[in-house]
């Protein structure tokens, strides 16, 4: 990712003198067009100017392309609206808690909405979308274009129309000086929405960023005594850990960096027990979080000393702390399920934590290291997720079998990716390739669509492989004077070591190639600069040094 957005302590955008308004406060930056710029024009939104006579600071006309397009302000407008409202409640809300945090989607937000106009405009856009998804599956910063708002169809438009119209309320806010932060913090969370639902990820990280700067102004108050008692425990006990899991989903996004909103949450270290199911969650999360960092670092690490051999101490007592601090979770874990005789939360919950923790295991065995079969140590942890996994997705079906579109929450799209991208028992790693491709698409800032195509590429390519390898082996078994009879196989067979890939990354030639990538290594692909390609890195023998060594290798990346 590009460099950091410095995040201003306004919702919206940092100021600037010659950007539009409205993508001053989505905090996107304006390609200053008149009379409308393109960022505006592609995505449906009104497009305002500083002192333009024709749109008065102030205005209500809803923020979209033209007055044809202006739907909610149309004779219909209300009964859409309550309609709109309905369904949030009676469907959008419950998948968007992810089976917790149920009583800030179902509880918060709808009591809000009656008094305040922005949270109202946000929630029935929210629910909109919801009901019409037309969501973006490109890769997270490889966003290929705008979507044409003359492509958009009528339910698309009218989401975006609330939406731009609950912008324009915070704005005038906070132009006003009335802006409540803690209203701002909600509205924000259903901006973040919003975006992640149209997998928008790009603008929900900078509103990320913008509502991690509200919950710190947010908790000078509480220091200060300027927030009630009721505000500051709905800070401490869903927004902060809120933003921690959305956070910690937004570390799976390579180079997005973690924010001060980890350094606000408090955790021991080997709790022997937990107080609650939430509890355990957060341990979990933050875990996972920092089993996440310290992979990056391990990489740096290991390219730093030169191998494995070369790993500090340090290092590697670090990573048998975190070991520690995993089988710790799982006895604290199992200690509180002893303690409740009733499980009365919500079903699809138990699953994804335990998802979760066999993920971070997996995880944290692959660094430090640049082996591929130690993860052939993990079957149980990938079939821990499996079937984890498989009771979530039941869990979360609809009445047809079909999942929502979205959810809010940490789903089990991380950990089926890990297990289809590591496990290389072929039944294990194809279920899981089916359970992330009927999974909701869009997991907060994880989408499932791009990143399970990913990994039935990469499936594809070690399938190749291996068979290209054995096939080499009967043909030379074949041609061995002295016949050797070879038993079959009784259990699916491991992919061989020497065919198995090291993924680098996902890039497109119009945006830039990878350092070890030269622009003939594309060109003798024969594809365009939009082509999307797979970075992965492969082991072959060098029949000079006697050696295997690791060399990268490209190939577009094919639906």
């Amino acid at each position: 990712m590009g460099a950091e957005v410095p995040v201003s302590r306004r919702v919206g955008s940092r100021k600037s003198r010659s950007g539009c308004k409205t993508c001053k406060i989505r905090r996107v930056k304006c390609g200053e067009e008149k009379p409308t710029c393109h960022r505006c024009s592609s995505t449906g939104r009104r497009c305002e100017y500083e002192g333009d006579e024709t749109s008065p600071r102030g205005s209500t006309t809803p923020p979209s392309l033209s007055p044809s397009q202006a739907l909610s302000l149309s004779p219909n407008s209300g009964q859409r609206e309550r309609r709109a409202f309905e369904y949030y409640f009676q469907h959008a809300a419950k998948y968007l808690a992810g089976g917790m945090a149920i009583d800030f989607w179902t509880g918060v937000v709808p009591q809000l909405c009656r008094t305040e106009p922005a949270v109202w405009d946000s929630m029935i856009a929210i629910s909109s979308l919801y009901e019409h998804p037309d969501q973006c599956t490109d890769f997270t910063l490889l966003r290929a274009r705008e979507t044409s708002s003359h492509n958009m169809n009528s339910s698309l438009q009218e989401a975006l129309a609330w939406y731009s119209r609950s912008i324009s309320n915070i704005h005038s806010q906070i132009e006003r000086g009335k802006a409540d932060p803690y209203i701002a913090l909600i509205s924000c969370v259903l901006f973040i929405c919003i975006e992640t639902i149209q997998g928008r990820m790009e603008e929900a990280l900078q509103l990320y960023k913008q509502g991690v700067t509200l919950i710190l102004d947010l908790r000078t108050q509480v220091s200060l005594g300027e927030v009630s008692a009721t505000k500051a425990a709905l800070l401490e006990h869903t927004m902060i850990p809120l933003f921690l899991r959305l956070g910690t989903i937004s570390l799976t996004i390579s180079d997005v960096q973690p924010t001060e909103v980890f350094a606000l949450v408090e955790q021991e270290t080997n709790p022997s027990t937990f107080e609650s199911l939430s509890s355990a969650r957060s341990a979990i999360t933050i875990l996972s979080m920092e089993i996440i960092l310290f992979d990056r670092e391990a990489r740096m690490h290991l390219y730093a000393v030169g191998g494995e051999a070369f790993v500090s101490q340090e290092m590697l007592a670090r990573k048998q702390s975190f070991q520690t601090q995993l089988d710790g979770w799982v006895r604290a874990y199992n200690s509180y399920c002893q303690t409740i005789s009733d499980k009365s939360y919500p079903l699809g919950v138990e699953p994804i934590l335990l998802s979760y923790h066999a993920a971070a295991s997996i995880s944290l065995s692959g660094c430090l290291t640049y082996s591929e079969t130690v993860f052939d140590a993990h079957i149980a942890h990938f079939t821990t997720i499996v079937e984890q996994a498989d009771l979530a997705l039941t869990t979360s079906a609809g009445p047809d079998g079909s999942q929502p579109p979205f959810t809010f929450e940490m789903g089990v799209g991380i950990p089926l990716f890990l297990t289809s991208m590591k496990c290389r028992e072929p039944n294990l790693r194809q279920r899981a390739l089916q359970l992330l491709l009927q999974a909701p698409p869009m997991q907060g800032f994880f989408k499932c669509t791009p990143v399970a195509l990913l990994a039935g590429n990469i499936m594809k390519l070690e399938e190749h492989y291996a068979r290209t390898m054995r096939e080499m082996r009967s043909e030379q078994q074949s041609s061995d004077n002295t016949y050797k009879a070879v038993p079959l196989p009784t259990t699916p067979e491991l992919i061989p070591a020497e065919a198995r890939v090291s993924f680098c990354g996902v890039f497109r030639p119009a945006t830039g190639f990878p350092p070890s990538i030269t622009e003939f290594d594309v060109a003798r692909w024969g594809r365009g600069p939009d082509q999307l390609f797979l970075h992965y890195s492969r082991q072959i023998f060098d029949t000079n040094s006697k050696t295997w060594q690791q060399v990268p290798e490209i190939v577009p990346l094919e639906a």
